[in-house]
């Protein structure tokens, strides 16, 4: 219990102050980039060149296993010794990089295809494949970024983070500028994303060899023997979560280009490029609850651990997700003066994303507390349910409402996901008990 405590204590904020504060100087370096991408281009070719990067992230997502997810809770084991623990983080790299590989085969396969349906500008379909192809160094990312999170490194998290968005801001603005039109923004992006993944995998490695005294790649993984069949469950099951998860997150902008055309895209993506601000607090919240979490759950008391969940809930995220409601008044006024009179359609749709952004702030602790008690078949049951729902918006509002209606659904299921599972959580615990 004096552990339960001690996780919002000064420790616990430090830490979240720290990677807020990174990730509002990239979030804010980031929606200036598309505020003056959105000016330069237009809503048409600004939604053009959404599309070409869009459909190569959703092919990605639809494969991703989510590995730095199970090196986060298997890393934090104590009884972990450093053998295993390299080759975990060797399981990590590995998988990521094969997911990597298969979406840009497939990315280059069909690209042909989705340029022309989807972006509806079939000679740019090579831009698609550019683009996936920073996916082959990007995908150091994530196990990297798993290691870091487990050795406590959030300072080097947040200086990487700044670092690396102030040289994606510079590499797209300056690719713009160097090449007019979609072009330009896709090179820029394709650029950042292999020099973040290459970053992020040199800093890991090093992580790695000083926590544990050696090189991943050198590991063997004969040590995880006893215990393979549970990680690649725990694997299996994530990479269907994140699958399911690519309808809302990843496929909102592919469907939309599809069923209305690429201006209504350009005002979804300014929409949510201001709503989804205040959703800068949910990583750095739940990527220092998530370890804290996990090592209460790891001593057996579920109980104990349900309690630390509340107060999480009561004490970070209602009031937190309260004042970004208050945000949703300066909107109207906001897009106009920072995207354009031509992005001022965008406004409904920006309100309704950001009741959204302010229900997954409240509700910050709920994927952190199911994944350190194990119980991630039930959150792809309710992953699940949310995947019919956006599935029949997709098929029975995004043709007729566009954009605005595609808002709406989206703050209809994270609202009915989110209490489904609090509910489901909560009583599950009572009846163990």
């Amino acid at each position: 219990m004096a552990f339960a405590h001690r996780l919002l204590e000064w420790r616990f904020v430090r830490r979240v102050g720290v990677m807020t504060g990174a990730n509002a100087v990239v979030a804010g370096l980031s929606v200036l980039q598309g505020l003056l991408i959105a000016r330069w281009l237009a809503p048409e070719n600004y939604g053009v060149a959404v599309l070409l990067m869009g459909y190569p992230a959703a092919v990605l997502t639809f494969f991703d296993a989510r590995a730095a997810e199970a090196v986060v809770r298997y890393l934090g084991e104590a009884r972990i010794k450093a053998e295993q623990a390299l080759a975990i983080c060797k399981l990590g790299f590995t998988v990521d990089a094969a997911v990597a590989a298969l979406a840009v085969g497939l990315v280059v396969v069909s690209s042909p295809w989705a340029a022309e349906h989807l972006a509806h500008r079939p000679e740019l379909a090579a831009l698609m494949a550019v683009y996936a192809a920073a996916f082959l160094p990007g995908a150091f990312r994530g196990t990297a970024n798993g290691i870091l999170t487990t050795t406590g490194a959030f300072r080097r998290i947040a200086w990487l983070e700044v670092s690396l968005g102030a040289a994606r801001f510079a590499l797209v603005i300056g690719m713009a500028l160097a090449i007019p039109g979609p072009e330009g923004i896709v090179w820029g992006n394709a650029l950042a994303v292999a020099l973040t993944g290459l970053a992020y995998g040199a800093t890991g490695t090093l992580a790695a060899r000083a926590a544990w005294g050696g090189d991943w790649w050198r590991a063997d993984g004969a040590t995880l023997a006893g215990r393979r069949r549970e990680i690649a469950r725990f694997l299996l099951i994530n990479d269907l979560n994140a699958l399911v998860g690519l309808i809302p997150k990843q496929l909102d902008v592919v469907v939309l280009g599809y069923f209305r055309g690429p201006t209504e895209v350009g005002y979804y993506r300014v929409a949510n490029a201001l709503a989804a601000l205040p959703g800068m607090l949910v990583s750095p919240l739940q990527m220092v609850a998530y370890p804290a979490i996990a090592r209460l759950a790891g001593t057996g008391d579920r109980l104990a651990t349900l309690r630390q969940a509340r107060r999480l809930a009561l004490q970070g995220g209602l009031p937190v997700a309260a004042c970004s409601l208050v945000a949703a008044f300066g909107l109207p006024y906001a897009i106009p003066l920072l995207a354009g009179e031509p992005f001022r359609p965008a406004i409904p749709a920006a309100q309704l994303l950001l009741a959204g952004t302010s229900i997954w702030l409240a509700f910050f602790w709920l994927r952190p507390t199911l994944m350190a008690l194990g119980l991630v078949g039930g959150m792809l049951a309710f992953s699940l349910a949310a995947v019919v729902f956006m599935l029949a918006a997709f098929a029975l509002v995004v043709p007729t409402w566009g954009y605005v209606g595609l808002a709406a659904c989206l703050l209809v299921s994270q609202l009915g996901t989110h209490i489904g599972a609090t509910a489901w959580l909560f009583g599950r615990a009572r009846r163990v008990a």
